[in-house]
């Protein structure tokens, strides 16, 4: 077969991304859109450049070939002075899932690049189990906490243009905790009815404020539970917002011992109502559910959007919140918490059940299945897309297509970054459901 050659945006993409040492790498497949049928033969092809772009003619070069987890197909290593800074690879997948190339320059200061194929990809199936009480446990969880936090959001405004004026949200949680979060709303509403955009960050710290235009509504929830005005004017992830989270961090991992100090991965073995984000999950729930009853809101054109942390979150509000009619999932994160329950590919971030301690791990496994993006995206019958990075180590792409192929919706569409990692927003994928999504919010008209 010959070999067809990728883009060039997207063969710089990865190239630049491999850039780490005294090699670059410009990695590409023999089919253009990376996908393959289940035992066809995918061949990549490596050239490894020195630091003038020319062909690399000294140093030695390893590689494996991998599921994006622990099964590896095939490894070695290469000689550039032998093969004049040029070699192939071929592989192939027996079942539905993708194919990770990993090369890495042999050296104290290695460079390294990835490159993914997919083999068809909408055949994949989550390795996390479906509860029979999956909507029973969250349509009991809203009841209850309907029922015991009574206790109004509180709206402070904090921000005013001629056009926006901005509030402050403090939601109560649950455990006697709040949730904070940001709306705002044209001064004038006669202009209205407006689309309400619906967001909760990626990974991280909180962030105060949230978008302010004239002739839209947004609503933006953090899922921490401090107040972010500590950090207004602070860069996301500067030192004080990282010293700010780490606080937090480790009085939960003090609370609920985990291997690695980290919210995201504290309560899930103690129940479902101690793992942190369930408070999180109630409290954003109800924001959509004030925010959406705003005078002025266009009930039919109320739309969600995130990526990573925020692209599980979009799975998890879309699923369970019927206000919101769209929904743009960025490499969505808290999804397929036991993938790994699969040929050994990795499970979803945030690798939930691994970073445990050994003696907690039978109880999480039980509970992580009431907190996947998955079985949320089994609830979605509103247009939904999708997209994902080939070469996503964070949120691996066989994650995203495990939660694509379960939903029910008849308007759901997936979009492929190939050769991009976790920023695959960049990619090619990014802008084409940018576009998708623009088409069925017109079309909801």
């Amino acid at each position: 077969m010959m070999r067809k050659t990728i883009s060039s945006v997207l063969a710089v993409a990865a190239c630049v991304a491999a850039y780490a040492g005294g090699l670059k790498f410009d990695i590409s497949s023999d089919h253009a859109d990376a996908t393959y049928k289940l035992g066809e033969q995918a061949v990549f092809t490596v050239k490894a450049l020195d630091a003038s772009g020319a062909p690399a003619k000294t140093g030695r070069v390893k590689w494996n070939l991998n599921n994006f987890g622990a099964k590896v197909f095939a490894s070695g290593e290469e000689d550039l002075a032998a093969n004049g800074g040029t070699f192939t690879v071929k592989g192939a997948q027996t079942e539905p899932g993708f194919l990770r190339l990993d090369v890495t320059e042999v050296g104290k200061k290695p460079s390294s690049a990835k490159w993914g194929v997919a083999f068809e990809p909408k055949k994949i199936v989550p390795g996390t189990p479906y509860p029979d009480d999956f909507m029973d446990f969250w349509r009991s969880a809203i009841a209850k906490y309907d029922r015991e936090v009574t206790e109004p959001i509180r709206v402070t405004e904090v921000k005013r243009t001629a056009a926006s004026v901005m509030y402050e949200l403090r939601i109560p949680s649950t455990q006697g905790r709040y949730v904070w979060g940001y709306f705002s709303e044209p001064v004038d509403k006669t202009k209205g009815p407006f689309p309400l955009h619906v967001s909760v960050p990626g990974a991280g710290p909180s962030s105060w404020g949230c978008s302010m235009a004239g002739n839209a509504m947004y609503l933006k929830v953090n899922v921490h539970y401090y107040d972010p005005v500590v950090l207004k004017g602070e860069p996301h992830k500067s030192a004080k917002c990282l010293s700010v989270q780490k606080v937090e961090d480790q009085a939960y991992a003090k609370k609920y011992p985990v291997k690695t100090v980290r919210y995201t991965q504290c309560g899930i073995a103690a129940s479902r109502e101690d793992y942190f984000y369930y408070g999180v999950i109630l409290a954003a729930n109800r924001a959509v559910d004030w925010a959406a009853s705003r005078p002025g809101v266009d009930p039919k054109h109320v739309r969600y959007t995130g990526g990573s942390q925020g692209g599980g979150f979009g799975l998890i509000l879309t699923g369970l919140n019927k206000h919101i009619r769209l929904a743009y999932i960025g490499v969505p994160a808290i999804t397929d918490l036991l993938g790994d329950r699969v040929s050994s590919r990795e499970a979803g971030w945030p690798r939930l059940i691994d970073a445990q301690l050994p003696e907690n791990r039978e109880a999480a496994s039980k509970n992580a299945p009431y907190f996947c993006g998955v079985n949320f995206a089994r609830q979605i019958d509103v247009p939904v897309g999708f997209v994902v990075g080939f070469i996503d180590v964070v949120c691996p792409p066989h994650a995203g297509y495990a939660a694509f192929n379960v939903c029910p919706s008849k308007k759901k569409a997936i979009f492929d970054s190939i050769g991009w990692g976790h920023d695959a927003s960049k990619g090619k994928g990014g802008p084409a459901l940018s576009k998708w999504i623009s088409e069925q919010d017109k079309a909801a008209d």
